[in-house]
């Protein structure tokens, strides 16, 4: 290998020599590029200057023509009010007055025409027209050439006016431009029409010359018809179409226009100004468009401006900066080839036997460098040069002996390393992600095969993209580009993040990417990133739609109760920091039930999604609505008086009301009562603010369904609020948290002493362990609607501690169970009493259902078919609170009961009290006459049990025989613990 290094270095060494180039000294080439820095830093100088001066005189154009436009509006505006100051007059001159009130056209014109002169002389009036209430042109004066275009601009403006009964304002150009004020006029109050009246522009710009210094036209764009009459005249612009109407200075600056319109015919290159030179003077010229006019390009302004003075400063201080520039330019070079001159002989003398480095005679190139060299008392950099070439001599013949001995390595070495790299690259190719490489600058070198098939994109087609254009551009790009900087230049271990990858097939996955540098040399430029990539598109979708349903209701799309909770109470904090009141409607449907329960639910799914429909149709686009439950609904109205709170609510009722909703063939009515609830007024918070509404509505259900009703402090008091929302809650809580217990209390047998029946009683515990009694949380619950998820749960949990009982004792054991007066409404009661004893697989006559006379009384033909239903199961029924109503003994005839319980108030001092005993003794015989199983509650003592025995009584129940207590203390769970089933 010796050998072949320097016999290659040699051969290159004459091929340079076989080829010599053209040979630029080394002073020379300083100089040049010395001279060409200087020159560019002058030229530099010269252009930054320059630019300093067009800049500094761009910003005064802008800031002039930013006065020029004020200024013109101003003149414009005045002249504006000057008309409206005459329009207040006109109705005021003499005999006008009738003459509007009558509209007859002859008079008006008679006693407007003594006045007109005086108009045009002193105000510089050019036309006044007077049109009645129907638009109807009445009388009018003009100094203008008739136009049918000018008459249609008027009238629309004068319909306008009409119609909006306010004032139009109205610049109108057709071969010249007239300021209008179109006004409506009211005569003690009674609007009489509109009077137009248009004044030149002559004296707004002959207050813009004096009051800008600057010259100004008006450039009018003609109509068709006019063209060729006007292409004669000197005023008439072809290139830019349009004719100048007026023009201050007009013999010198008509030719300036003349020769813009030349040089530039693009009439919107005006806008921004151009440079027009005249007779070695330079002037700016600008346009600037009118507003308040009809068309936006039917008339323009143009501005004239000299600008010679500003021209010649610029150009004077260019050229002291380039002849300054140019001198030290020639000065610098003369001084700089003189100082050169020496230390590059003995540079040229080292260049000269430096090939022989490259032949490998590194002794007769040390011997002849060390010769040649001369003592200095001072050193400079060409002696460390002499001294830096002997050592370079030495480590290259160190290096040349080392590089046979590395070569052997390096053969090895590249075995080993391409089975590595088979090896790795099945590895990439098989893993289930993305994996690809970086270079320093972010350009992708490889992608696995996983990467392809995932992206369609092929390696090749890959390779040199930048990384980031993979991903869907957003504002997080920039933050991973600086990122990925980072892990490039070893200032970052890792970087992890989520980004959305562009398909080749225009498809998007979702990615999770990992990135690592694979060499820690911060300094080394061919180190890569590797860049790993994870499929999470499921997944996200997966979650964005979890986090869609978390807020909405999925039936009707619109929030559900826990996000509509949080919008009401958002809106109620911005309400108390700005002071802005508002309002909370809340409805639900009327007979929703009806139709549910006789259509089936997919009706009653139906018709949510056409009510949520129809009501976001009809309320505002800031408004929010929301479905809190069944058919609850409920909208939030911001910025809203109470009128008009209550006109939405009339609109959403007409809107149900017309609206027929039609399934499978039938066509059912919609109507809903609606509670209307005023913030802060009602409350301060989202509960009370709802139970505001909720009893609203409720009272809307009072006086007649299908309308609404606005909550006061005569409904209901705040502390009934208070109460329901207490409770509420409580009931939520105890839902929520299962801590609704059952309590069971004995039922003796009279007969032979046995206990082998209990009633099933309630109880609630709260987050604090007390313990409440369905007393105090059963017409919150009736109030609130949640009466039926009670009853849900407690048929549920009797039937499956009927269940248990039955199937770890072998007595049987019957349990009574209360049905609230709401239960012979519930569709859903039945099918879940049906399912409890199939699922539990319980003998139904264990069960007997207790129902009082008053729930009885309110709905009678549906507590006769739910009893007619429980019977036909196999369970019992018991009619609770016998003897209280006067008909008592008419349910006993028409409800399929087995057995009666007598209220307490009859038995608690029945040991005290004769009539007590005589009416109990009443109703047993009443009762035992219909065949009817007998219980007594509130047995008290032994006294009043002895004398229910010798009546007969079948059953007893109260302190004495047992109080109620949590089923588990009778029937044990699992064997747990001993029965405390007592038998007397």
């Amino acid at each position: 290998m010796k050998p072949a290094i320097p016999k290659h270095s040699h051969a290159s060494h004459n091929h340079n020599h076989e080829l010599p180039g053209i040979f630029v000294g080394l002073n020379w080439k300083v100089s040049l590029l010395s001279s060409l820095i200087l020159l560019l830093v002058v030229t530099t100088f010269s252009w930054i200057n320059y630019n300093s001066l067009i800049g500094t005189i761009e910003q005064q154009r802008k800031t002039q023509y930013q006065r020029h436009a004020r200024e013109v509006e101003s003149l414009i505006a005045r002249s504006s009010q000057n008309l409206h100051q005459l329009i207040k007059i006109i109705p005021y001159l003499k005999g006008m007055e009738d003459s509007l009130l009558t509209k007859n056209a002859d008079t008006l014109f008679e006693n407007f025409d003594r006045y007109w002169t005086v108009f045009q002389i002193q105000n510089d009036i050019e036309d006044i027209r007077f049109y009645d209430a129907d638009d109807l042109l009445l009388a009018s004066w003009s100094n203008l050439d008739p136009s049918l275009r000018r008459d249609s601009l008027i009238l629309e403006n004068v319909r306008e006016a009409n119609q909006r009964e306010q004032p139009e304002r109205a610049m109108i150009c057709v071969d010249n431009c007239t300021q209008y004020t179109i006004e409506p006029l009211l005569i003690n109050g009674t609007r009489v029409g509109v009077i137009a009246i248009g004044s030149s522009l002559i004296d707004v710009f002959l207050n813009f010359r004096r009051a800008a210094g600057a010259d100004i036209g008006l450039i009018v764009k003609h109509p068709d018809v006019m063209l060729d009459l006007q292409s004669a005249s000197d005023m008439h612009i072809p290139e830019w179409d349009g004719h100048i109407t007026a023009l201050t200075s007009n013999q010198n600056n008509l030719a300036l226009i003349h020769q813009a319109a030349k040089q530039y015919p693009d009439l919107q290159v005006i806008t921004d100004g151009v440079k027009i030179e005249s007779n070695k003077r330079y002037y700016r010229i600008q346009s600037l468009p009118l507003k308040s006019i009809s068309t936006a390009d039917q008339a323009q302004l143009i501005i004239v401006t000299e600008i010679s003075q500003t021209v010649q400063a610029i150009q004077e201080s260019v050229w002291r900066i380039v002849v300054i520039g140019l001198i030290g330019l020639i000065l610098s070079e003369i001084v700089l080839f003189s100082l050169l001159s020496r230390p590059l002989s003995r540079l040229t003398h080292i260049a000269s036997i430096l090939p022989r480095l490259a032949g490998g005679n590194f002794s007769g190139f040390r011997n002849t460098l060390t010769t040649s060299r001369r003592k200095h008392y001072l050193n400079d950099e060409i002696d460390f040069l002499y001294d830096a070439s002997l050592t370079l001599s030495h480590r290259l013949e160190q290096l040349e002996e080392k590089i046979a001995y590395r070569t052997k390595m390096l053969v090895g070495q590249r075995d080993a390393l391409s089975k590595e790299k088979n090896f790795v690259e099945h590895l990439l190719d098989t893993a289930q992600v993305i994996i690809l490489t970086q270079d320093v600058e972010g350009r992708i070198v490889m992608m696995n095969a996983f990467g392809e098939r995932l992206t369609h994109y092929s390696e090749s087609e890959l390779q040199g993209k930048h990384f980031l254009a993979l991903l869907s551009s957003d504002n997080e790009n920039q933050l991973i580009d600086t990122h990925l900087l980072d892990i490039q230049q070893g200032q970052r271990d890792q970087l992890r993040h989520e980004a959305i990858v562009l398909c080749k097939n225009h498809s998007k996955r979702h990615i999770a990417w990992l990135h690592s540098r694979l060499n820690w040399d911060a300094n080394d430029d061919s180190s890569q990133v590797l860049s790993v990539g994870l499929d999470i598109t499921e997944y996200k979708r997966v979650e964005g739609h979890l986090a869609w349903l978390a807020d909405h209701d999925p039936l009707t799309n619109l929030y559900n109760r826990r996000r509509f909770s949080e919008e009401l109470e958002q809106i109620l904090e911005w309400a108390k920091r700005y002071q802005h009141p508002g309002a909370l409607l809340f409805f639900d449907l009327d007979r929703f039930k009806y139709i549910n329960d006789t259509s089936g639910h997919q009706t009653g799914d139906a018709l949510l999604r056409m009510v949520a429909n129809l009501l976001s149709q009809t309320i505002r686009q800031a408004d929010i609505s929301g479905r809190l439950g069944g058919d609850e609904f409920s909208v939030i109205l911001p910025e809203i008086t109470p009128d008009a709170a209550i006109e939405v609510a009339k609109k959403i009722l007409a809107r149900l009301n017309e609206a027929q909703f039609k399934f499978k063939g039938r066509t059912y009515s919609i109507a809903a009562s609606i509670g209307i609830a005023i913030f802060p007024d009602h409350g301060d918070n989202v509960h009370d603010l709802l139970a505001a509404a909720d009893l609203a509505m409720y009272q809307a259900k009072e006086t007649g369904r299908g309308t609404w009703h606005l909550f006061s402090d005569s409904d209901k008091s705040r502390e009934r609020i208070h109460t329901l929302v207490h409770w509420r809650e409580k009931i939520e809580y105890a839902f929520l948290h299962n801590q609704y217990v059952l309590y069971l209390q004995p039922i003796l047998s009279l007969n032979d002493g046995q206990i082998n029946h209990y009633e099933v009683l309630l109880r609630m515990h709260d987050e604090n362990g007390i313990i409440h009694s369905p007393a105090q949380f059963i017409s919150a619950a009736e109030q609130t609607g949640l009466i039926h998820k009670i009853d849900h749960m407690v048929l549920r949990k009797a039937v499956t501690l009927a269940a248990r009982i039955s199937h770890q004792n072998e007595r049987r054991i019957g349990l009574s169970i209360n049905l609230s007066a709401h239960a012979f409404n519930d569709p859903e009661l039945l099918p879940i009493i049906n399912d409890a004893i199939a699922s539990r697989q319980i003998d139904p006559s264990l069960l007997m259902f207790e129902i009082t006379e008053t729930a009885a009384l309110d709905n009678l033909p549906g507590t006769r078919n739910l009893l007619r239903k429980l019977k036909t199961l196999g369970c019992g029924f018991t009619l609770d609170d016998f003897g209280v109503g006067f008909s008592s003994f008419y349910y006993l005839r028409e409800l399929p009961v087995d057995a009666v319980k007598i209220d307490g108030s009859f038995i608690r001092n029945l040991d005290n009290n004769p009539d007590d005993r005589i009416l109990v003794a009443a109703l047993c015989s009443v009762a035992k006459g219909f065949g009817k199983k007998i219980t007594a509650e509130f047995v008290e003592n032994q006294s009043i049990q002895d004398m229910l025995k010798s009546l007969e009584i079948d059953f007893a129940q109260g302190y004495h025989i047992g109080k109620p207590a949590p089923a588990e203390s009778f029937f044990p769970d699992q064997n747990g613990g001993a029965s405390k089933d007592p038998k007397l």
